[in-house]
């Protein structure tokens, strides 16, 4: 399998890049998402990736982020999702989306992407979210100190894994400091994580 691509990134189109490696000129599917992370044609580029073996040929995928590579293949373990299905969802729905949907299990958002339809996004929201749950999300630590007690890691690293989602940094925080006082001091992150998704992605007032 291809772990990951380092290149020059030399062309591409809507839902593809190529990356040009020692001269060899790999077709990468890319969803929305890692098509904006992207830098400039022509400068160097690293991608995860994913490799599709399928009959006639294979397809390489790619993510700009080991979370959303995660949840792709998280995707495509459902019945009936393949691969450029998968990339479609992130592409329409986007990391945050997908995970705030999975937290609802609320299947009318994934109707909303091409080729998925009503029965095939129930199905989605029914199995997705066991397989979401080994996921690891992305963010950046904020290091304990400036005001910050030891206590509250849990706190701040689920709000900053909203935050990396996507989500307001002021609204996070205000959701997740709200849950950690009806959970509990020792509420883990996962645990807070969830509970926001749910609160945030809930109808708004």
């Amino acid at each position: 399998m291809i772990d990951h691509l380092r290149g020059r990134l030399s062309g591409g189109g809507k839902d593809f890049v190529v990356v040009e490696c020692a001269g060899v000129g790999f077709r990468v599917h890319v969803s929305s998402l890692t098509r904006a992370d992207l830098p400039p044609e022509g400068e160097s580029c690293w991608l995860r990736t994913f490799l599709h073996m399928r009959e006639g040929g294979s397809d390489l995928f790619g993510f700009s982020s080991e979370t959303e590579r995660e949840i792709f293949l998280a995707i495509i373990g459902v019945s009936g999702v393949g691969p450029k299905s998968a990339v479609a969802i992130l592409s329409v729905m986007g990391i945050a989306g997908v995970l705030s949907a999975c937290a609802r299990e609320d299947a009318a958002p994934f109707t909303r992407v091409p080729g998925i339809g009503k029965k095939l996004a129930q199905r989605v929201a029914l199995e997705l979210p066991d397989r979401l749950k080994k996921v690891t999300v992305e963010y950046t630590p904020v290091p304990a100190g400036d005001g910050i007690a030891a206590s509250s890691a849990p706190e701040v690293e689920a709000a900053e894994a909203l935050i990396a989602l996507g989500f307001n940094r002021g609204e996070a925080q205000v959701v997740v400091a709200s849950l950690r006082k009806e959970a509990g001091a020792d509420a883990p992150a996962e645990v807070l994580i969830r509970g926001a998704l749910k609160r945030l992605s809930g109808p708004r007032r």
